[in-house]
């Protein structure tokens, strides 16, 4: 049973809500709480919908709301990701709504810059921002790029390519009231669904500065599950398709989920080609660990132990010989 909170008349509604669904995250939620309490706009309200955690996060979040007025905390049974995004939409009573994940951080001029970004653009609905992926530790490992203009957006958008980063999307409440919020069945890719409809009603941005620090981790739901969000992205450009009475896109194959060991390797590149030397060898030194035997495991850690020194010294070999 979904409980709502009373509304007082005499308390004028915030410019942003804040929207955060959490489900047992008690190792990052208070970083991602703190980082939106200090933040350099005031006048918001973070609506939290703990999602029945198992973990230490309910009693963290209720310590955090006795002590800020702004923070609406909803705590009940699980009853999953979307339904949780979507009982916080319906709590939210800001101009803007920006979501936030439960293990992310978030910079502090970030909702100051994408609300005075939407206010200058009455012609945009979504702003999004470039990201800094961290790892579970909260180590760099490189920024993410991702593009400015609403066409190159749509275009990535339409190639099943993820364009806007959701944890980083601030949107205009009544924009996501009329496309009707969430839908269940693109679990996965809820947000690539969400985007492509608020874009035939108006126009979508990123701001090129990084303004969220993205956790990557084991258990995101990209690795867990990437062949479905895969799936439920092509299927969001499908609907979308039909919507707009446009000939359906012809994709490749899913892309094959990573191992332990490649997800590593991953990160450790990442790392290693963004100059964040340090975090680059501890995830090298894993993906070694997992797959000792493998010569690419090997490399990598070599390019990582020897950090800015690998590229010069790679072509003075070459040259040698």
């Amino acid at each position: 049973m979904q409980r709502s909170l009373p509304e007082s008349p005499s308390v004028p509604a915030p410019r942003c809500s804040v929207l955060m669904p959490v489900y047992n995250a008690e190792r990052y939620v208070a970083q991602a709480v703190e980082s939106i309490l200090g933040q350099t706009f005031r006048d918001f309200e973070l609506v939290i919908v703990d999602d029945g955690s198992t973990d230490r996060s309910r009693e963290m979040l209720h310590y955090f709301a006795a002590g800020d007025p702004r923070i609406r905390l909803v705590s009940r049974a699980n009853t999953g990701y979307l339904r949780a995004l979507n009982e916080g939409l319906a709590l939210c009573q800001g101009e803007y709504v920006a979501r936030m994940d439960a293990d992310d951080i978030a910079l502090p001029e970030r909702l100051q810059r994408q609300i005075a970004f939407l206010d200058r653009h009455p012609e945009c609905l979504m702003v999004g921002s470039a990201l800094l992926r961290i790892d579970a530790d909260g180590d760099v490992l490189c920024e993410e790029p991702l593009p400015v203009v609403h066409d190159e957006i749509e275009s990535r958008l339409w190639s099943g390519q993820g364009a806007i980063g959701h944890p980083a999307a601030l949107v205009r409440r009544q924009s996501l009231v009329d496309v009707g919020g969430y839908r269940e069945e693109y679990y996965g890719a809820e947000d690539h669904d969400l985007w492509l409809r608020l874009a035939e009603r108006g126009r979508l941005a990123n701001l090129a500065e990084p303004l969220l620090m993205c956790r990557i981790h084991t258990g995101n739901f990209t690795f867990v599950n990437a062949e479905r969000g895969q799936a439920a992205a092509r299927a969001a450009v499908v609907d979308a398709s039909r919507r707009r009475g446009w000939p359906q896109p012809s994709f490749g194959a899913l892309a094959a989920p990573q191992s332990a060991a490649e997800r590593q390797r991953a990160w450790a590149r990442s790392a290693l080609y963004a100059g964040h030397y340090r975090t680059a060898r501890k995830h090298a030194l894993a993906a070694w660990r997992q797959r000792p035997g493998q010569i690419d495991s090997w490399v990598l850690l070599a390019h990582a132990v020897l950090g800015r020194w690998a590229r010069p010294l790679r072509s003075m070999y070459r040259r040698l010989r």
